[in-house]
């Protein structure tokens, strides 16, 4: 029971460890969904479960694990207690378990008292105990949750409701692209620089009031996110490019002004070359979409996969190199995430051009799901490797990285 205890105690100080396997699990479910179809194994057409399995499934157990792992440090106070992460995980895996069965309704009311419970984690914490002043981006942390909360409890109702066609686009875009930003917006210009060795706009010393400076990056990010909240209601509301088009200039302006190392030509290592994706791809994807109105789901996968996806993926690996004290591998090169990021952006082109040539449709379907479950693959395999290598340490372990050798060269010319 002792032994139980303390891996409860781990993993509830550290929900990354039980969430982002589960992300990865539901991943890997949501794109096999369209072999299995195509193959004839299901006879649901799947497109609600698989986005539900993506957004919900990979990408809720990302944020999860994330917050629940960095919110409580940010906040100084303590982390989350066994009988959260209990309720959390049962939550998750009821979640999962409706969708095997293709009960979206279901799925979606689950989906909200998921998030209801993680948000009252989070705000708890904010309001007990607390030891510092959380960073200025995150109240969009705290958005992005409760409005896919509240468009879980609303899509559910849906069949027994009369939603309007815009009310219940609405809800569809906070569902599945506001889960996703919001809380991007909130946390990127805080993590992110450090992939550049910059420093953050966003950290400020620790302070239980707030520190001078705070206020000005907070309300740059409250307008923000109210502005990504706008671009859906006008893209609802008024059929046409004006909401995605004011959707893609509010995240490309604001990401490259607030993160600095971004938009750079500077030299940087796997992690950070795959972020300078993040942009391009978030864009391409919204703009492809307004450009081809029919073929828009099809377009729209740039910014899932090319963007999103390739952002949560850079970001789980340092957080789990972090916190399992490897950042002496967070400066290597990291060569392999080249490959990554390149797997990723060619699964995206494959996903893409399946709606352009229709005689490959079906098989570009599934070349794209067979190639993200190789990403997963790859990338969960060296992870694993990275975490077994021997630690760096100077003089004893040759190094293989550029920057390191230059350092250690420029030290050696002053010394001698």
């Amino acid at each position: 029971m002792s032994s139980l205890n303390t891996k409860l105690d781990r993993i509830a100080t550290e929900p990354f460890r039980l969430f982002f396997p589960l992300g990865i699990l539901a991943s890997a479910i949501g794109v096999l969904l369209w072999p299995t179809y195509f193959a004839g194994w299901i006879t649901t057409y799947p497109l609600a479960a698989h986005a539900r399995w993506m957004v919900i499934g990979f990408a809720g157990c990302f944020i999860t694990g994330f917050i629940g792992t960095a919110g409580p440090r940010l906040l100084g106070t303590d982390p989350w207690f066994r009988f959260e992460i209990i309720l959390h995980t049962i939550m998750a895996l009821v979640v999962f378990v409706l969708l095997s069965l293709n009960r979206i309704a279901a799925a979606d009311l689950f989906t909200g008292f998921w998030l209801l419970g993680v948000l009252k984690s989070m705000i708890f914490r904010l309001l007990v105990g607390r030891q510092d002043v959380p960073p200025p981006g995150l109240p969009l942390v705290f958005l992005g949750i409760t409005g896919a909360m509240l468009a879980g409890f609303a899509l559910s109702m849906e069949s027994f409701l009369t939603f309007s066609m815009p009310v219940r686009n609405f809800w569809r875009l906070l569902y599945f692209q506001g889960f996703l930003w919001l809380p991007i917006l909130g946390v990127a210009p805080y993590l992110l620089p450090r992939f550049f060795g910059r420093k953050s706009p966003h950290s400020f010393p620790d302070s239980t009031t707030l520190p001078a400076g705070w206020t000005r990056p907070f309300i740059e990010s409250l307008i923000v996110g109210l502005l990504l909240i706008a671009s859906f209601a006008l893209e609802a509301w008024r059929p046409g490019p004006s909401g995605i088009i004011l959707r893609t200039v509010v995240v490309v302006v604001y990401l490259s002004l607030s993160v600095p190392g971004l938009v750079s030509w500077s030299k940087v290592n796997g992690l950070g070359l795959a972020l300078r994706w993040i942009l391009p791809c978030a864009a391409g994807g919204w703009l492809l979409a307004v450009a081809f109105p029919p073929l828009r789901i099809g377009m729209l996968h740039l910014m899932f996969i090319g963007s999103a996806g390739l952002l949560m993926l850079a970001v789980a690996t340092r957080v789990i190199l972090g916190h399992n004290e490897r950042r002496d591998r967070l400066a290597a090169p990291m060569k392999w995430f080249h490959w990554v990021w390149a797997m990723v952006l060619i699964t995206a082109a494959t996903r893409l051009t399946s709606d352009f040539i229709f005689k490959v449709r079906v098989t570009h379907f599934i070349y794209a799901a067979i190639l993200w479950v190789i990403v997963l693959a790859f990338w969960s395999w060296k992870l694993r490797r990275e975490l077994k290598q021997p630690v760096f340490e100077e003089g004893i372990i040759k190094t293989k990285c550029p920057r390191r050798k230059r350092q250690q060269a420029a030290r050696m010319l002053r010394e001698g």
